[in-house]
């Protein structure tokens, strides 16, 4: 017979069955994944329309999932630009009393209007320090996940920042070698870009910038005078000559790449040598370019399908070429499940 606390073991037991939802404004982004003998495994995903404007009241309209999609719970991500993240450290064990201090730690004019997570890095013994990774979310962009899925399956699960779903991914497919050498990660989103270093699995800076792909759009589509769908093809295949808006767009956030570079590089001792890129930039020839000259570090462009798990047929034909829009969706799934 089993133990009563074997028992409530089955009963506290994690999700199996989710669906990552990346809320973006080019569209939602959805991964289904199962656990299959404790390994995430995708099976399905889909690129859905983009999440109507909330109404008058505020309010987002309920999103309705196609069958395959249509997991027991979600773990849903956006960008959620008026978030407050910070990789904070702690003298010594983070307990109690360290955790009575996020909110201050954190620089909140009013601490009320936010809901506060955070995921411990590194544990401090002794002298050594504790890093805690510590999200603040905005009281209003908290309720859409109950807004978007208000009844039946799937229910919500998790909530977070689709930058940090998307570094999740990345760390999760990064191989042991890659992992144990001091690497990073730009992920141009469409409203802000995440830059994070680590090394040997641990992460030593994460920043957010209030910078995306579609400034750079529109200072194309104003430069050339031309569509949106026209400026990504042009930002992506590089057929006409937009230094100038890429300059004027990616220059004050390489200095701030610099910057931070360097700083890790002397506090922990180390030289970055290759960083990764993800997001439509990421495909971006001219933007690979301008990034490599500024940095002089080698730049590999990242994409979440090789360093998962996924069953015959899981992609759909429509999204060949697009695998990589899916990071934030699958990162909410696996962070997830690593919570559970």
């Amino acid at each position: 017979m089993k133990s009563l606390k074997d028992m409530l073991a089955g009963f506290n037991r994690g999700p199996t069955d989710l669906v990552g939802l990346d809320i973006g404004s080019s569209g939602t982004k959805a991964v289904r994944m199962r656990l299959t003998s404790g390994v995430p495994t995708v099976v399905a995903a889909g690129i859905l329309p983009p999440v109507a404007a909330p109404t008058s009241e505020a309010t987002y309209a309920p999103l309705t999932l196609p069958l395959r999609l249509r997991a027991r719970y979600a773990a849903i991500a956006a960008s959620a630009p008026g978030a407050v993240i910070k990789l904070l450290s702690f003298p010594g064990a983070f307990d109690e009393r360290a955790e009575s201090k996020l909110a201050d730690s954190m620089g909140l004019d009013d601490p009320k209007g936010y809901r506060i997570g955070y995921k411990m890095l590194t544990e401090g013994h002794g002298r050594g320090e504790s890093r805690v990774l510590a999200v603040a979310w905005q009281e209003a962009q908290a309720c859409l996940a109950p807004q978007l899925l208000p009844t039946g399956i799937p229910a919500p699960y998790s909530l977070e920042v689709s930058g940090l779903a998307t570094l999740t991914a990345f760390l999760h497919s990064l191989p042991e070698k890659e992992r144990n050498s001091p690497t990073g990660l730009i992920d141009f989103g469409e409203n802000t870009t995440t830059y994070a270093l680590q090394n040997r699995g641990v992460l030593f800076l994460l920043r957010r910038f209030n910078f995306g792909s579609n400034m750079l759009l529109e200072k194309v589509q104003n430069s050339l005078g031309v569509d949106r769908e026209t400026a990504q093809g042009i930002v992506s295949d590089g057929s006409f000559d937009i230094s100038q808006s890429l300059n004027d767009v990616l220059d004050p956030l390489l200095k701030q790449f610099m910057v931070s570079r360097d700083f890790v590089e002397r506090r922990e001792n180390c030289r970055i040598t290759k960083l990764y890129m993800a997001g439509s930039l990421a495909r971006s020839r001219d933007a690979a370019e301008e990034i490599h000259a500024a940095m002089d570090v080698e730049l590999e462009t990242w994409n979440v399908l090789p360093g998962l798990t996924v069953a015959r047929d899981a992609i759909p034909a429509e999204l060949q070429g697009q695998e990589w829009r899916l990071a934030a969706a699958a990162g909410a799934c696996l962070g997830a499940f690593e919570e559970a």
